[in-house]
């Protein structure tokens, strides 16, 4: 196994699935989602699912640098939920409004930006930052040193 995936493959792909996973609990199980009305589109908030980001993006973040993870890989472990499953929901809307424009249909992808970027991107970024924080600091950050090397002294 290379260093990139010690650090932050098996990390993000944990987080991932267990985001996956959670995002199918809350639809199934979950209460109704919270719907803002914003001027480009409704953004449709999954409050459950936020929450849960928060423990998902500390304990991904948690794994990553315990892996011995540098700061920049850290970061790339704590969005990945968001940048993957995000991602994934604005290609398809990006597919859909092509082809409904292709076929004739009278679209405003502008109303799109608050569901999509917003609810899928911005907010869950939010959430998985902010689990991660304490373990962002210190460690292999090159703004911090580490515990280990303070201790050595």
């Amino acid at each position: 196994m290379t260093s990139f995936q010690k650090h932050v493959g098996v990390p993000a792909i944990i987080a991932v699935t267990a985001a996956v996973a959670i995002m199918a609990l809350d639809d199934s199980l979950g209460p109704r989602p919270l719907v803002f009305p914003f001027k480009y589109g409704a953004i449709v908030v999954h409050v459950p699912w936020l929450l849960t980001l928060i423990l998902i993006g500390a304990g991904a973040t948690f794994l990553a640098k315990r892996a011995g993870a540098s700061f920049a890989e850290r970061l790339l472990v704590a969005l990945s939920p968001a940048l993957l499953i995000g991602g994934a929901v604005n290609l398809l809307m990006a597919v859909v409004v092509i082809s409904a424009s292709v076929g004739g249909q009278r679209v405003h992808p502008i109303d799109f930006v608050g569901h999509f970027i917003v609810g899928w991107l911005v907010f869950p970024s939010i959430a998985l930052l902010l689990g991660s924080v304490p373990f962002l600091r210190g460690g292999n950050s090159p703004l911090e040193p580490s515990p280990a090397s303070v201790s050595k002294g």
